[in-house]
């Protein structure tokens, strides 16, 4: 298991947060998508799945852009 302080050199690291941006730009990306109305398909079938996938993309991408080290919700719930 890695500590809070190698979490925090590893968040603070230029890759990462390159990495953290392009996540980002995909995650507006996607969202334009949405919001442009072009998940819709030829049949409501289509339509539900094109929607459906990028929601699900949105809210992976969404998990790795919030990821935070373990012990700090523990930590916070011991104060």
């Amino acid at each position: 298991m890695i500590t809070k302080e190698q979490f925090n050199e590893w968040k603070s690291n230029p890759t990462t947060q390159e990495i953290y941006k392009e996540l980002e730009a995909l995650k507006l990306s996607l969202q334009g998508l949405l919001g442009d109305g072009q998940t819709v398909g030829r049949s409501a079938d289509e339509t539900h799945s094109n929607t459906s996938m990028a929601v699900g993309h949105i809210k992976g991408i969404n998990q790795l852009l919030n990821i935070s080290f373990e012990d700090d919700e523990n930590e916070e719930s011991n104060e």
